[in-house]
């Protein structure tokens, strides 16, 4: 078995032969092949390819041995975008992982795009979801949020990312009042909301706030695996209930895909990546709103959520950043059904969370 990874060189594509042959080395020995013991042989990747792509721009295939990520994902990520991202001109454009590997390292998500629609009872319409904001408001202001958007139809409550253990609304405080809130509203409407809390705990902290997150009733948690590593992603997937929902937000990884031609692609970091970690959905800045990615960028990501990749459920993408209710026919057109649609400002525009919740709900209804 195998790994194999594709990158993007940009440069003088007389050079990329080279570059890559540089690179395998890099990622695997990171050590002069010529003076490299014939026992560590085995343990070298090699390339596969090098493709011309543009006047200067090559693509370069290599393939690792699947032992070198040693069964886990923390080395797996050090293996195909470790030192590499140390240099200018390589992007991370494909990987490929074996099932067997990916069963191995634990990977994956427990629930999938369609352990997500089970749990919520959304069999086919696109899912909802919002956030509790702004960041600084008490406990009580940010509960009964969360029970008026419960009562008006939103399927998954976060917390805005930017609320962690503030001492305005302490993560111990705030999870249990919010849980209880959402609770509430989903007795009064008869719905299903689930509330997920924002997890960026520090390690030693890890396992106290998902206790506090799991007896408080969450049905999931708001992962910012950009602060707290992809690994604790994974761990969350097979150390939480068999119905965690787990979105993961795209704070600080943002910056792995923003420079063309350095990084990681979109598709490939929120499409592959994360639902290897084990993300039921990712979220991510949808074309149109207040960041920067294309349409083109937006596709790859959803079809990077669906596509088969290393025998794992499929994740759902949840494009938001600056979403408007105006905007969902439009959304739903493009992105399709399977998506979280996730709005967050916009809900308190009126005055009404509730009624604006209504309205969003009554906009996917078919």
């Amino acid at each position: 078995m195998t790994v194999r990874a594709v990158y993007a060189l940009t440069g003088d594509v007389a050079e990329a032969p080279a570059r890559a042959e540089a690179l395998a080395v890099e990622q695997s020995h990171e050590f002069p092949p010529d003076l490299a013991p014939a026992k560590a042989a085995s343990s070298r990747a090699s390339v596969l390819a090098v493709e011309e792509a543009g006047p200067d721009l090559a693509l370069a295939t290599i393939e690792f041995p699947d032992e070198l990520a040693g069964d886990e994902l923390t080395q797996l990520l050090v293996m195909v975008f470790g030192n590499c991202a140390l240099l200018p001109g390589v992007r991370l454009v494909d990987l490929e992982v074996p099932e067997a590997l990916a069963a191995a390292m634990g990977a994956g998500p427990a629930l999938g795009a369609a352990g997500v629609r089970r749990v919520l009872g959304v069999p086919e319409r696109p899912i909802l979801a919002t956030a509790l904001k702004p960041v600084g408001l008490p406990t009580e202001d940010l509960a009964a949020l969360g029970r008026a958007f419960a009562e008006g139809g939103i399927d998954l409550i976060k917390d805005d990312q930017g609320l962690g253990n503030q001492r305005w609304s302490s993560y111990a405080e705030r999870v249990p009042r919010v849980a209880e809130a959402i609770a509430e509203g989903n007795a009064a409407s008869g719905r299903a909301a689930r509330y997920l809390p924002c997890f960026d705990a520090p390690p030693e902290h890890v396992e106290e706030r998902l206790r506090i997150a799991v007896e408080s009733g969450a049905g999931g948690l708001l992962v910012v695996p950009g602060v707290g590593g992809l690994p604790l992603l994974r761990w969350l997937a097979r150390n939480t209930p068999d119905d965690f929902v787990l979105l993961a937000h795209p704070a600080l990884l943002g910056g792995l895909t923003v420079a063309p031609t350095a990084g990681i692609d979109p598709d490939v970091l929120y499409g592959l990546l994360l639902r290897l970690a084990g993300a039921d959905a990712a979220v991510f800045p949808s074309y149109g709103g207040r960041f920067s990615y294309t349409p083109e960028e937006c596709r790859s990501i959803a079809d990077g959520c669906a596509r088969p990749f290393a025998g794992l459920p499929a994740s759902l993408p949840a494009p938001g950043g600056g979403m408007r209710l105006d905007r969902v026919p439009e959304l739903i057109e493009f992105y399709g059904r399977d998506v979280v649609l996730l709005i967050g400002g916009e809900l308190h525009r009126d005055g009404d969370p509730r009624g604006t919740a209504e309205r969003f709900r009554a906009l996917v209804e078919p």
